[in-house]
């Protein structure tokens, strides 16, 4: 009975830190991070947050804040979904880049001979588009059309110069269903067999799905819960993705720790695109995300808007460290909530 006291006390310790390291490896306790965010909330007036911290490449730390909708006071959870926004981008790039490992697509093969952009077809300059293009939204597409019928045009030759493109991962995604001869279900499918289960996560979803709203946060938009449902059941490569902050940082830590088979896939990722043009402030591109040299080291981050949904990520690969946000409100940026905690945790703050 004594050794088995000892085991769950042990157990007990090993699973529950008193603290964690900022990324400048200073311990922080837990309770004060937890005090602070917290604290600052209330002051800001953001209705909830998630919060996971990695150290050494392990998730040390899951944190729920606040309330999944504002007018029921229902508290979140560790479980409680929230939309990825645009952190939904660098999941499905991963995904590309398993369907490169295979053999199925090239990075710098022209697309339009696996699947013409029928928008597009005008213009000769679309057959130029690579997968790396699109990738490091060099592909001259926008970000998005007026309105889903609307026409397509490129704003420059593909490949020399920057321009954020939604639309562009959207494409991507038509390639491959093409080429995987699958429809949104049959890729999100895919995917979770493919990446999502490899990578440890439990709940990554892009396609809309029943079981959904029961997990799931209320939006806010000016301190009013919006909803918790999704407008269209469509697989938004670039928006979609609705997940827990948890599952989001174990994503984080296999690109931070690669398992052998995937080292040099990895590698490949997460490489910094020097032949692609930057944008303003010495800010470079992997296939799958922002870079930018710190004094910590090379940031890998990406930020997420879907109006009254927010989402933020960065991680060092070398150091081990990542942070993972997300928020039910449009104020995760506005109130500078995320910049105070990313701070907290040693870091300094940036956005794109």
């Amino acid at each position: 009975m004594a050794l088995l006291c000892s085991i769950i006390i042990l157990t007990a310790c090993q699973t529950v830190p008193h603290s964690i390291e900022k990324v400048t490896g200073e311990p922080v306790e837990i309770k004060e991070l937890e005090n602070f965010v917290s604290h600052r909330m209330e002051e800001l007036n953001v209705p909830g947050l998630s919060l996971a911290v990695i150290n050494d490449g392990e998730i040390v730390y899951q944190g729920a804040f606040g309330v999944k909708n504002r007018s029921t006071g229902e508290k979140l959870t560790n479980q409680t979904v929230f939309e990825a926004a645009s952190l939904s981008k660098p999941l499905f790039a991963y995904f590309v880049m398993l369907q490169v490992k295979k053999g199925l697509i090239g990075l710098d093969e022209p697309l339009y001979q696996y699947h013409p952009n029928k928008n597009l077809l005008v213009d000769k300059r679309h057959q130029l588009i690579t997968a790396r293009m699109l990738l490091t939204h060099t592909s001259g597409l926008p970000n998005w059309r007026k309105h889903s019928g609307a026409e397509l045009e490129l704003s420059f030759m593909p490949g020399t110069q920057f321009q954020y493109s939604g639309e562009g991962y959207e494409y991507l995604r038509r390639v491959l269903q093409e080429l995987l001869a699958t429809d949104d279900d049959g890729l999100q499918m895919l995917l979770e067999e493919e990446a999502v289960e490899a990578i440890g996560s439990d709940f990554m979803k892009y396609n809309w799905d029943e079981r959904i709203p029961s997990r799931k946060a209320f939006g806010h938009r000016n301190d009013v819960p919006t909803d918790n449902h999704k407008h269209d059941h469509n697989f938004g490569a670039s928006y979609s993705l609705n997940t827990t902050a948890e599952d989001y940082a174990k994503f984080l830590v296999a690109l931070m720790r690669p398992v052998p088979a995937k080292k040099e896939m990895v590698e490949t990722f997460l490489k910094i695109q020097d032949q692609m043009p930057n944008e303003e402030g010495e800010m470079h591109r992997s296939l799958g995300f922002p870079v930018k040299q710190t004094e910590h080291g090379i940031r890998y981050y990406h930020s997420g808007n879907n109006g009254d949904f927010r989402a933020y990520c960065h991680f060092y690969k070398k150091r081990g460290f990542g942070v993972v946000l997300y928020s039910n409100s449009d104020k995760l940026f506005s109130s500078n909530l995320a910049e105070e905690i990313v701070e907290y945790l040693g870091d300094t703050w940036f956005y794109m």
